[in-house]
């Protein structure tokens, strides 16, 4: 037990004492793309990447040590999966594919990556590979399927799917078994997956009218404990076009891009954070082009290194009181 908390106490030490998010900017033009960090409350927005081509869909590592991203440094017909230190330093490519590779998404265990590539064929799927790049397998065979998000427990991955009866959300287990449904139906929405829960019991996704982004609606559904089935769906009262969303990683937030209902549809899409409990709106960037949420970070939540469990300081204290 003593060392347990010695290993935390030095994880925290070395980590940083705020939570971060990680989110990619239309700020230097269409064409090139940046990533960036910023604290949870939007202070200290630091740019990451300095390419000419685009690099987006940053995701952390469970640690929040490193960072996971799509590039177009190869060619915009040859996007890659490159991962980067939380810092910006030490650039690297982990896909080598002629085709379509993005979308990239951590394991919580920080062991696999799981991402959208045509490698499969002419079709969009969800793939998943080890943290260097190798031992790639395919984990869906539909004819479009994309944006993969691991569940807390590694169990399971969220994706969107176009079928014939349009774009909806569906869930899999990481292996390529049990395929399913999450979202409610609507014929006259594209349904866009954005993430789970910190405790895996809800994922939220977005329900977007028509073609545009001026009718949407964030939606959290909540999963049934045992079954393969949500036991209930919740509409959340957000009055904007939003393009983009995650959970808070404190579980009691939602992050989103988003812009004033008046505004130009290509200007003023920035981050906000919408709290659940008080229905607060908070807004984080503010810049006239494009910010694009993708994930937050926070060490403050959880002492387990690569999240191989879910250790949290309550725990930890009430452990060293036992006999």
């Amino acid at each position: 037990m003593r060392m347990t908390i010695l290993v935390a106490c030095l994880w925290l030490v070395t980590s940083p004492l705020w939570g971060k998010i990680v989110f990619y900017s239309f700020r230097h033009g269409e064409e090139n793309i940046e990533i960036y960090t910023m604290d949870s409350d939007g202070t200290n927005q630091t740019r990451l990447t300095f390419n000419e081509a685009i690099d987006a869909g940053p995701a952390w590592s469970p640690n929040g040590q490193q960072i996971v991203f799509k590039s177009e440094r190869d060619g915009k017909r040859n996007t890659e999966v490159y991962v980067m230190n939380a810092d910006g330093q030490n650039q690297r490519r982990l896909t080598r594919h002629p085709g379509i590779d993005s979308q990239p998404d951590w394991s919580p265990d920080g062991s696999q990556i799981a991402f959208t590539s045509d490698r499969g064929g002419d079709h969009l799927n969800i793939f998943v590979m080890d943290t260097n790049g190798g031992n790639v397998r395919q984990v869906t065979r539909m004819e479009f399927a994309s944006r993969p998000k691991w569940s807390p427990d590694g169990k399971r991955i969220l994706f969107e799917a176009v079928t014939d009866a349009g774009r909806e959300v569906y869930m899999v287990d990481a292996d390529g078994r049990n395929l399913w449904k999450v979202s409610f139906p609507n014929p006259r929405a594209g349904l866009f997956a954005y993430g789970w829960s910190p405790d895996g019991k809800r994922v939220l996704y977005n329900e977007a009218i028509g073609s545009g982004v001026n009718d949407t609606t964030l939606i959290i559904a909540t999963l049934h404990p045992t079954r393969r089935e949500v036991i209930h769906f919740d509409r959340l009262p957000i009055k904007m076009p939003i393009r983009g969303g995650t959970w808070g990683a404190d579980g009691k937030s939602i992050l989103f891009t988003g812009r004033p209902a008046d505004a130009p549809e290509h200007l003023d899409w920035n981050i906000y954070r919408f709290h659940l409990i008080d229905k607060k709106l908070t807004q984080l960037t503010h810049h006239v082009k494009i910010d694009q949420i993708c994930q937050e970070w926070n060490p403050s939540l959880s002492v387990q290194p690569q999240r191989l469990l879910p250790v949290f300081w309550g725990d930890i204290k009430s452990e060293s009181l036992r006999p």
